[in-house]
């Protein structure tokens, strides 16, 4: 087997692709493999009664509800045992970021951004949710943005 590196600026994101004639149980099992090593960021979600092994890159945000901080995700949102100043500080140099003491958002699934009156942004999301940042966390937004 050869790897290869494709090096160009035109790539946003590195990702990794595997070149075959055909499927083989050993390049599933070797994509499972790298599936475990690139995406071993994950979190315990509880939901009726079930535990949840998720995996940081399918989470799109982190809110707070009542005394709980829940997890959204594209299937469903989960109550999580950890606090958001701990989650702060695990997440740090990933994809998530903080808009709010209350909330940690998936960059990914930003659609847009508007500027209200207040100097603090209106975050839409893609799966058409929107909230709000604060304005102590705008300078994290721009940072996660512009590096």
């Amino acid at each position: 087997m050869n790897v290869i590196f494709n090096l160009a600026e035109k790539f946003a994101k590195p990702f990794i692709s595997i070149n075959a004639q055909k499927e083989s149980r050993e390049l599933v099992a070797l994509s499972v493999a790298i599936d475990r090593v690139v995406n071993q960021l994950t979190i315990i979600g509880y939901a009726d009664g079930k535990q949840t092994v998720i995996p940081f890159y399918q989470i799109t945000r982190f809110y707070t509800q009542g005394k709980h901080v829940v997890c959204e995700t594209g299937d469903g949102a989960y109550k999580i045992h950890e606090r958001m100043y701990e989650l702060r500080e695990r997440l740090a140099g990933t994809d998530l970021i903080p808009v709010s003491n209350a909330e940690i958002v998936n960059k990914t699934v930003i659609k847009s951004f508007q500027l209200t009156k207040s100097g603090s942004y209106q975050i839409n999301l893609t799966n058409g949710d929107t909230t709000f940042s604060s304005r102590r966390f705008v300078k994290y937004i721009r940072e996660a943005f512009l590096k």
